[in-house]
């Protein structure tokens, strides 16, 4: 059996838009319609969290720094075949003073982590997809977010993470030609961007492994 594990923040976490930390059922999600669609020869782990950065600390909501975190989702899980990294859409909130950059290079520091810890069967490295995040829209909704800044950082971010990803012989997937927020909140995905988005990784995973 294959293990997957997916790391993101609320739109792995299946965030329904414009809700109170309302999910979606698991068929719904994409992590799950990704199960049913690769069978029971795979497993695929959920590892989404609501507010979960790239490398920062948010001082109005703790625990959210994905790579402090990334270390002990590893060791919970392996052996791991996949990690599919799809994080940076809370980086562009405006209390935090990084740039797109800054996502680049954490992203460097999550290969390291994969890369060489033996977290894969045998001891092997995972195979690694860093999936550059849906567009934040100009409508958004949030407080934390700003229609142009937050706009332009997340839309900066796909050449960022194609550079990194480039660079390390990472693989890479942009989902933002193929879904887009919902315009109820201007950041998380309905349900037929999940299932939209759930059939693009599905090829990716299938190509990969």
């Amino acid at each position: 059996m294959k293990t997957i594990l997916c790391y993101g923040d609320s739109n792995t976490w299946g965030y329904i838009p414009a809700s109170a930390e309302e999910r979606y059922p698991r068929d719904i999600r994409w992590t799950g319609i990704l199960q049913k669609m690769l069978g029971e020869d795979y497993y695929v782990i959920e590892e989404g969290l609501n507010g979960r950065t790239t490398c920062f600390d948010d001082p109005t909501w703790p625990n959210r720094n994905g790579y402090a975190q990334f270390y002990s989702a590893l060791e919970t899980h392996f052996p791991i075949d996949l990690v599919i990294f799809m994080l940076g859409s809370n980086d562009a909130k405006h209390i935090f003073p990084g740039k797109p950059y800054a996502c680049g290079r954490a992203l460097e520091q999550y290969y390291k982590q994969i890369h060489g810890g033996g977290y894969g069967p045998d001891k092997s490295d995972p195979q690694f997809l860093v999936i550059s995040p849906p567009l934040i829209k100009s409508c958004v909704v949030s407080d934390s977010f700003d229609s142009i800044t937050s706009v332009k950082f997340v839309k900066q971010l796909s050449s960022v993470y194609k550079r990194y990803t480039d660079m390390l012989g990472i693989h890479y997937m942009d989902a933002a030609p193929l879904v887009e927020a919902d315009e109820a909140d201007g950041l998380h995905l309905n349900p037929q961007g999940h299932s939209v988005l759930a059939n693009a990784i599905c090829k990716e995973v299938q190509r990969i492994l």
